[in-house]
């Protein structure tokens, strides 16, 4: 009986240090998530040097923050586009060509990111349109295990990670 008894208690010990592991995600995107956000033009707002959007994302922790990685792309022409990034344009007025340039930048903090939309010549008269926004967490240990990745191309990062678009 002292026999069965142990071979019963060894069993349940195994039991529950294998219930404590949790469950394995499929390789590679385990640790991954992303979502995609639509901003219209009444969401931004004007923060005296640019225009701004908050949005928030509970998947950000100060763990993704400190070692991980949160990408933000921007959907241009069927693109999605990392940022940051500067985009320049021109404009006529009176038969005279004039050259802007757009700067749009990311901050990041626990549970969402910060984007920034700055004219070069930082006037607030045009606030952007509505724009559609992808953004993807990586935990540490996924993102320092894919060196390879081209990161600033979301259809690579779509193909490492499999994600599947929602």
């Amino acid at each position: 009986m002292k026999k069965l008894t142990v071979i019963c208690m060894a069993f349940l010990s195994v039991l529950v240090m294998a219930s404590c592991r949790g469950p394995k995600g499929e390789p590679g995107n385990a640790n991954v998530c992303s979502t995609t956000i639509e901003i219209t033009s009444s969401q931004w707002y004007w923060d005296n040097t640019s225009w701004r959007v908050d949005i928030k994302y509970e998947a950000i922790s100060p763990d993704i923050t400190d070692h991980g990685a949160v990408l933000v792309y921007r959907e241009e022409k069927g693109t999605w586009r990392q940022l940051p990034y500067t985009f320049y344009y021109s404009q006529f007025e009176n038969d005279v060509e004039y050259f802007y340039s757009s700067s749009l930048e990311v901050s990041t903090y626990d549970e969402g990111v910060s984007i920034f939309w700055t004219e070069n010549d930082f006037y607030d008269g045009y606030r952007p349109d509505n724009q559609r926004f992808k953004i993807v967490v990586i935990a540490a240990s996924v993102y320092q295990a894919r060196p390879d990745v081209d990161y600033s191309d979301y259809e690579a990062v779509k193909t490492a990670f499999q994600i599947t678009e929602k």
